[in-house]
């Protein structure tokens, strides 16, 4: 990890004979500092090796958050249809638990961040009870590719943290003009931050105007501003 700070893998064991892998990114100086942990779920179609999940933790660590990325289930064991929901919230809530571990270690302050399907779990998570001071959804997948007027978004009316959502111009599951009128609706503060030419994995689109790398220094400094401004000290 090129930061300050240091990794532990662990397994997460999420229910009896199911267990995943973890990440964990500890700054220099924990527990000194913000005293905030936060939590990344990936998308479909990947697993918690995506290179901006990865970028985020790095980020993330030499900014003084501790952190974890993990697997769920079916990223674990090779597959590509997702888990039920329930077994994606077990194993977020999971994930959660093990930086909250320790008392002498555990962050004074939580978030809940996701990229694609990790967003739409850690949404869920929060709206069914659990607690945490903000989330971060990057990619949120608002409805199916292409089908704006099929929206599931009744989890994020139950969020009172506020929330952040991170989208692309071009992201086929969440059309720009739907989210904004979504928001209205939302009692929670959000912030919209709208990438220009990037797609629902926050990649450039085809015959875009930027490059791979300044949508990622967007995407992260969209997320640092958003936690800095939320639960930094």
């Amino acid at each position: 990890m090129d930061t300050n700070g240091k990794i532990r893998t662990v397994q997460l064991s999420v229910s009896s004979g199911l267990s995943v892998s973890g990440i964990v990114g500890i700054p220099e100086w924990w527990p000194s500092g913000h005293r905030a942990g936060v939590v990344l779920g990936h998308d479909l179609g990947t697993d918690m090796n995506h290179p901006l999940l990865i970028r985020l933790q790095e980020q993330l660590t030499s900014q003084g958050f501790l952190n974890i990325r993990f697997n769920f289930p079916f990223a674990e064991q090779g597959k590509k249809r997702p888990d039920g929901m329930a077994t994606l919230e077990r194993c977020y809530k999971t994930a959660a638990q093990a930086l909250l571990g320790d008392p002498e270690e555990a962050p004074a302050m939580l978030v809940f961040a996701g990229l694609g399907l990790g967003a739409k779990v850690a949404s869920h998570v929060i709206a069914t009870g659990a607690k945490a001071d903000a989330l971060a959804c990057i990619g949120y997948p608002l409805h199916p590719s292409g089908k704006p007027g099929q929206q599931k978004p009744e989890a994020l009316f139950r969020i009172i943290c506020p929330i952040l959502f991170v989208q692309g111009s071009r992201d086929a599951h969440c059309r720009i003009d739907r989210l904004e009128l979504l928001r209205r609706r939302i009692g929670a503060p959000t912030q919209l931050v709208v990438v220009e030419d990037a797609d629902h994995g926050l990649e450039p689109v085809r015959r875009g105007t930027r490059t791979a790398e300044e949508i990622d220094a967007q995407v992260l400094d969209s997320v640092s501003t958003f936690l800095q401004k939320t639960v930094g000290s």
